[in-house]
This record gives structure tokens, sequence and C-alpha cells, in this order.
């Protein structure tokens, strides 16, 4: 793979800053990082070389990316599997694009796209999850966890898991003057002692989100917060 000066300069400044500092790469290495920050338009659209785009780095990282994190809220906060999970939502794109951000390293500045194409929260927080596995396929996992918690620590002491989806989904439709979202039970399971509760919401008849969750409450709030990632063009896993 072939990069041009410019852009292997851009590639080993950022490297050797804090907190990676990592100053002597090699080609194939530095081949992988800049291909973790290569979205798919820009291949597209703009890359002749015959480059890769980020997608299968990206899947590898973003399992890395949260292990890292499960296990620091497993050893930072007593609270129970619902708030380890809960909390695990700062993984998600558009939570991890606003950490990523507000970091001001210049990373978003390093992702490549297609001159169509906008870096949208789903994209930066991808690419970023493909940078870490490029850090973890270069430095292992010791190293990787290191500098993933250097950089974003305080963002995940800080994340609050109380947002009430269920009031930013209404908020949304009153300000377009549009029918309000509607909340229906679509399955209940398990035994008495430990139910769980499918329910899904509409606007005008269409599901627009689904949510499972030991209650009413936590089901619908789910499900509030699916529809409110598909409207913002995030896609769950």
């Amino acid at each position: 793979m072939e990069i041009d000066g410019d852009r292997i300069r851009l590639l080993r400044d950022f490297l050797s800053g804090p907190p990676i500092r990592r100053r002597r790469v090699d080609d194939r290495t530095l081949a992988r990082y800049h291909q973790s920050l290569v979205h798919r338009s820009f291949i597209r659209e703009e890359d002749a070389s015959g480059s890769g785009d980020n997608e299968r780095l990206e899947f590898l990282g973003d399992r890395v990316l949260n292990l890292i994190v499960a296990e620091f809220l497993y050893q930072t906060y007593p609270g129970s599997e619902g708030e380890l999970t809960a909390r695990m939502e700062w993984t998600e794109n558009r939570n991890l694009a606003r950490a990523v951000t507000a970091l001001d390293i210049g990373f978003e500045d390093l992702v490549l796209v297609g001159i169509s194409q906008e870096k949208t929260p789903r994209i930066v927080a991808g690419a970023f999850e493909a940078f870490v596995a490029a850090l973890y396929l270069d430095l292992g996992m010791i190293r990787t966890k290191a500098i993933v918690l250097q950089l974003m620590a305080e963002e995940i002491r800080e994340y609050r898991t109380d947002r009430n989806y269920k009031k930013i989904l209404q908020e949304y439709f009153q300000k377009q003057n549009r029918p309000l979202p509607a909340y229906a039970l679509e399955d209940r399971s398990g035994v008495a002692h430990q139910p769980s509760f499918t329910y899904v919401v509409t606007v005008d008849g269409e599901i627009i989100g689904r949510g499972v969750g030991r209650s009413k409450a936590e089901a619908t709030q789910n499900a509030a917060r699916q529809a409110l990632n598909r409207l913002n063009g995030i896609h769950e896993d």
C-alpha cells in the first residue's frame, strides 16, 4: 500500500505524541494505522492505490474496546450488572464519537472519507474502534488498555446513565408537530420473580424501536433509545 508523504508525516506525528509515544513504526504497521482511519467512501471515491477500508479492523477494535471498558467498569464501580450494563452505553457510536471529539487531539481530522460523505458520529466512532484494533495488533493488550484509559478514563467516569430516552423521543416528535410515540407490550417471558418484557414504540402505527428489560420502565426506555438511534442514523448491533 502506497501512502503519500504528507499522510505519512501526519500519522507519524500523531503516533509519536502523547499518550501513544510510538516513534519507530515500520511501514507495514504504519499502513495498518492508516487503514484504520479509512472509511469505505474514501476507497470508493478517492483511493486508487488498492488499499482497504477499516471495516475489518473496526470489527476487532469494537471487541477490544468493549473488553477494556467492561474491565474498567467492573474494577471501578460496585454496582449491579444492570448498572454496569447501562454504563457500557458509553461505547455506543454517538457517545464514543462525542468523547473522541472532546479529546481535542485531532483524531477526527485523520479520518479519511469521500468528498460527498459527511464525517458522522458513526464514522468517527468506527474509526476509533479500528484504530484501537491497530494499537492492539501493534502493541498488545496491556499497552493498548493503558493508552485507551489514559485518553478516556475521565470521560467514562463522567458518563451519565440517567437519560430519559422516552422524554427525548417525545420532544423530538413534538418539535415536528407529528403524532407522539406510543408504547405496546410485545412479549413477556421468564419466571414470575425474574420476568423479561419486550416493548415496541410506534408512531402512526409504524414500529420505530424495540426494547427489552426486566420491567416495563426499562423496556420502554430501551425501545425509545433504539428509536432515537435509528432516527439519528446510528445502527445498533
